[in-house]
């Protein structure tokens, strides 16, 4: 199908984007008030939960890979895809270095 939507970068900007968003979620969810997001971090990265946010925060993409997939928006779907590649091997990387 011809669609604006269904381009190769889209589900790269969505794939890279939505981690992120969630991830913020997940940080504001929980501590909103009582610690800044530069706090949150550090204390990950202290206590080695930083790549284990990044997994966690890369399950919607799943979501929107099979709604990708089911509106034939391949490309899309395509891109998605190597955006998840791409955070696991940030996280095999800062899984190893940290």
């Amino acid at each position: 199908m011809n669609c604006k939507c269904n381009k190769l970068y889209i589900g790269l900007l969505i794939g890279i984007i939505l981690p992120l968003i969630t991830s913020y979620v997940i940080f504001y969810v929980r501590f909103g008030d009582t610690l800044t997001i530069t706090e949150f971090v550090n204390g990950l990265i202290g206590l080695h939960g930083f790549t284990k946010l990044l997994s966690l925060s890369v399950i919607p993409n799943l979501i929107f890979f099979l709604i990708a997939i089911n509106l034939e928006r391949l490309l899309a779907a395509r891109g998605i895809v190597t955006a998840t590649v791409l955070y696991a091997v940030v996280v095999l990387i800062l899984r190893f270095s940290l």
